[in-house]
């Protein structure tokens, strides 16, 4: 993926996005660590929110500056 788009917008801008993704993997692992402990997710509700754990974080990665 071509970040060099992401990577010409204002660091401030850069920052929130970063900043969102990081919470949003935060909150998405705290909700996966919940709901295995009460086992109020289906198994499929459980991988697809892996699933959108993983892009977030790989997102995140690949917009962090090298």
């Amino acid at each position: 993926m071509d970040t060099t788009s992401f990577h010409r917008l204002p660091e401030s801008i850069q920052q929130i996005v970063l900043d969102g993704l990081d919470n949003e993997v935060q909150a998405g692992l705290e909700r996966l660590d919940t709901a295995k402990k009460n086992g109020s997710l289906a198994p499929e509700e459980t991988e697809a929110l892996e699933g959108d754990i993983r892009r977030a974080a790989e997102l995140r990665n690949r917009y962090s500056p090298a």
